[in-house]
C-alpha cells in the first residue's frame, strides 16, 4: 500500500486561481488520519509554498524551487544548492541576447533582470514586491537557488533548455508554457523525493507523485506510481498514466479518494 504521496502544486494541487478547494482540504487530513504523509514538491518558494501548507494543515517536509531546497516541518532548511556563479553570468546574458525576463531566487529573496519589473509582472500571479535589479556589475554580488527566464515564445525557450542542458553543471526544463527552469544539476523533485523517502525509510514504490509539467519529470519517473493531470503537457503523458480529471476539477483529491476508499466522507 502506498504510504507517500508527493504533488506539484500549480497546476496540479490547485485550481488556475491558486486555490485549494475545500474537497482537496478534506481528502488531504483524511489521508493524514490514515498515516499517510502527503508532501508539496513545487517550483515555488518556501514563502509561496508556505501558504498552501498552512491551509492544509501539513505536518512534513516541503520541496522548493524545484527541488534545490528542502525543509523540515519547522521551517528549516535541511537541504540546498546553489548555482555556479559562472552559469548565473553566462544565463544573465543569454536572457539580455534573447530578450527575455531575467527571475531568480534566494530564500525569500526576489531578484529581477533590470529594467524589467513591469515586464515581469505580466507573466506573474502575484506583482513583485521590492525585488532586487539585476544587472552586469552587480550580479557576482548575489547568490541563486533558481533562475528562471521567462517569454511567450515556447520554441524560444525549449531552444534555450538545449542550449543551457549542454553545462554539465546545469538542469535545465520547462516548468510552465512561459517558463525555462534552470537549478543545480544534482537537484529535481525527483531527487527530493528521493530524499524524503529515505529519510523516513519509506520505499519509492511505495510513493505516489502527481504533476503536469517536465519540471515533474524526475519525480514521475522515481515513485511507484506517477500521474500526469489531465491539463499536463502533452509529452509527459506518452510516458506516464494520466487522470481523467484536470487540476481545476479536484484530480488528484478524487484519485486518492477512489484509491483509499474514500468515497464516502
Amino acid at each position: 500500500m502506498y504510504k507517500l504521496i508527493v504533488s506539484d502544486l500549480d497546476g496540479t494541487l490547485v485550481d488556475k486561481n491558486k486555490n485549494i478547494s475545500e474537497y482537496t482540504k478534506k481528502i488531504v487530513t483524511l489521508l493524514k488520519e490514515r498515516g499517510i504523509e502527503f508532501i508539496i514538491a513545487t517550483g515555488r518558494s518556501y514563502k509561496g509554498a508556505k501558504h498552501i501548507y498552512d491551509i492544509l494543515e501539513l505536518n512534513s517536509e516541503i520541496v522548493c524551487n524545484n527541488g534545490t531546497t528542502i525543509y523540515n516541518n519547522k521551517g528549516e532548511l535541511i537541504f540546498q544548492r546553489t548555482l555556479d556563479s559562472n552559469i548565473v553570468n553566462e544565463v544573465f546574458k543569454k536572457s539580455i541576447e534573447e530578450d527575455c525576463v531575467f527571475f531568480a531566487t534566494y530564500g525569500t529573496q526576489v531578484y529581477i533582470g533590470e529594467g524589467t519589473i513591469d515586464k515581469a509582472n505580466t507573466f506573474l500571479y502575484n506583482s513583485l514586491e521590492d525585488p532586487i535589479e539585476i544587472n552586469l556589475e552587480n550580479i557576482n554580488s548575489y547568490i541563486f537557488e533558481k533562475i528562471v527566464l521567462m517569454d511567450r515564445d515556447n520554441e524560444k525557450l525549449k531552444h534555450l533548455s538545449l542550449y543551457f542542458n549542454k553545462y554539465d553543471e546545469v538542469n535545465a526544463f520547462i516548468s510552465q508554457e512561459d517558463y525555462l527552469d534552470i537549478v543545480h544539476f544534482e537537484t529535481s523533485k525527483g531527487k527530493a523525493l528521493e530524499t524524503i523517502a529515505k529519510l523516513k525509510n519509506i520505499s519509492l514504490k511505495h510513493t505516489i507523485a502527481f504533476g503536469d509539467a517536465f519540471n515533474d519529470y524526475e519525480m514521475l519517473k522515481v515513485a511507484g506510481k506517477g500521474l500526469v493531470m489531465k491539463n499536463g503537457f502533452e509529452e509527459l503523458k506518452k510516458e506516464f498514466d494520466t487522470l481523467d480529471l484536470t487540476n481545476d476539477e479536484n484530480g488528484v483529491a478524487k484519485y486518492l479518494s477512489d484509491i483509499f476508499s474514500l468515497e464516502n466522507i
